[in-house]
């Protein structure tokens, strides 16, 4: 796990789709990870200042503790450009995820059971 970042790495990102995107394609490439958006940003109410509440799904996450993972995760958002925007990450293994989503509980079950648990797409690399 991790890896040096280069100041170039960290290029802010001009809007939520490309952060999201970035994200995306970053914890696909680590981790194989499918992202998903649920809170007041997959409801279109959050403001500027609103949180990014991202689960994030792989089965590599069976390798590391809960804690490796948000920090890693943590370190992806970064060079993804979401400096200066709060992150909510729940980096769970299909098993965690089917286990928190199952019942309608919590905010991930609450989450599915209104239809906002939303599919991120992964970004395309940018060419320079």
């Amino acid at each position: 796990m991790g890896k040096v970042l280069t100041a170039a790495t960290y290029r802010k990102a001009e809007t939520q789709e490309e952060l999201l995107g970035r994200f995306a394609r970053l914890m696909r490439q680590r981790y194989g990870a499918t992202l998903y958006l649920f809170g007041s940003r997959a409801r279109g109410t959050g403001r500027p200042d609103s949180d990014f509440d991202i689960a994030a799904v792989s089965k590599e996450f069976q390798r590391y503790h809960r804690t490796e993972r948000a920090v890693e995760g943590w370190s992806l958002w970064l060079e993804a450009g979401g400096w200066g925007k709060g992150l909510d990450l729940h980096c769970l293994t299909p098993e965690e995820f089917r286990e928190e989503t199952r019942y309608g509980w919590g905010y991930l079950g609450g989450s599915k059971g209104r239809g906002e648990l939303i599919r991120i797409k992964v970004a395309s690399p940018r060419r320079p």
